[in-house]
């Protein structure tokens, strides 16, 4: 008994005994280590996701899309009529000309020096008609004074009969000249005429979009094309509509234009024109659009290829955000203090990879538009906003 009683004894003082050293400076720095283990534990990153601000357009238009080659609104390519060398090019590619400007000379050397020669025979045909004029003028006073002097009896009538026949003559080659003098004027107005078509001059006005590289000196006959103007103040794209869209077409209807070479560049035109007819081998109606170039200040040209938004609707000042921000559900993920958030949206027209949104953000807000799939709603995320 008094063994056991020992051992009673014996266990606090031996428990004690093995705690003390957790008690003192040990213990503390035994519990430090192990926080400090804990601390130097990876702590799991946020999840990472792009969004877009959300942003205001001053407008955003739907309609029909295609794509075209700028026309000058009116071109006319220059022929000779006649053959002959180039004498003289009074104007180069991109030169700006007016209706009636001489543009190429041909050597007519030939045809002016018949045309001075016919000058020459209307000259004396005019002469030789003066002077029938005149011998006509005297027969007729000879006949008169003869006619008096027969009724009186001075005269016989032999001698008048005479003088008639003078005056016939006359009369006849006074008519023969006059008809000389219109054939020589006709002759030389058909080779002012001809002379005129060895100057090659601007039917319309416009800029010379080509010179087909001839030179002085180079042969051109009526089949040779010399230049080609166009009108280039106004200029038209030709669309081709299928024809199951024939009845969203219509005239006055207005058209945006994008040029890919002007970095993306908008302008603007109007339907001017719809064709009447179908075109049975593509199943397309035809189309033309009118632009004021000038009103550009000339930027556009002929030849240019654009893409072309026949407009049907357009939304004035609308919020917009990319179109890969929306669920399928037609709601967005948008980060507020840090946290990812569901918001259900109203939403409109869509185009250039963007959506209209009329309801349920605000401007300035940002949308999830990448990495958002596998983040639920309160998560916090770090997030960068993606280039626009």
């Amino acid at each position: 008994m008094k063994f056991a009683k020992l051992k009673v004894y014996l266990l606090p003082a031996l428990l004690a005994a093995a705690l003390s050293p957790l008690c003192g400076p040990a213990a503390a720095a035994w519990f430090g280590s192990r926080a400090e283990a804990r601390a130097k534990q990876p702590v799991a990153p946020l999840p990472r996701v792009e969004v877009a601000v959300v942003k205001r357009l001053s407008s955003v238009q739907q309609g029909i899309t295609t794509t075209s080659t700028l026309q000058a609104l009116e071109e006319v390519i220059l022929n000779p009529k006649v053959t002959g060398r180039i004498d003289n090019l009074v104007v180069a590619k991109g030169d700006l000309v007016e209706a009636g400007d001489t543009l190429v000379v041909l050597d007519s050397r030939n045809q002016e020096a018949e045309y001075n020669s016919m000058q020459a025979q209307v000259a004396v045909s005019k002469a030789e008609l003066s002077q029938s004029a005149v011998t006509l003028a005297d027969a007729k006073r000879e006949l008169d004074r003869y006619g008096r002097l027969r009724k009186s009896g001075y005269a016989t009538q032999q001698e008048y009969d005479a003088r008639s026949t003078t005056y016939q003559a006359a009369v006849a080659a006074n008519a023969k000249a006059a008809a000389q003098v219109k054939q020589a004027q006709a002759n030389l107005d058909a080779q002012a005429v001809l002379l005129s078509e060895y100057q090659l001059k601007a039917p319309i006005k416009g800029v010379i979009l080509d010179d087909y590289d001839l030179t002085l000196g180079a042969l051109v006959k009526d089949a040779t094309n010399v230049l080609r103007i166009g009108r280039v103040d106004r200029l038209k794209a030709r669309v081709d509509i299928p024809e199951r869209d024939m009845g969203r077409l219509r005239l006055g209807m207005d058209a945006v234009l994008t040029f890919e070479s002007l970095s993306g560049q908008t302008f603007y035109g109007t339907v001017t024109l719809i064709d009447p007819y179908i075109n049975t081998s593509t199943r397309t109606i035809g189309a033309e659009i009118t632009v004021d170039n000038q009103a550009t200040g000339f930027k556009l040209r002929p030849g240019m290829f654009a893409r072309v938004l026949l407009v049907e609707t357009s939304e004035e000042n609308p919020l917009v955000i990319p179109s890969e921000a929306l669920r399928a559900d037609g709601s967005v993920m948008v980060i507020r203090d840090g946290r990812a958030a569901i918001q259900k949206v109203v939403t409109g027209a869509a185009t250039g990879g963007m959506v209209t949104v009329s309801g349920g953000l605000q401007i300035g807000e940002d949308v999830v538009v990448s990495g958002g799939n596998n983040v639920a709603e309160g998560t916090e995320v770090e997030f960068v906003i993606t280039a626009e």
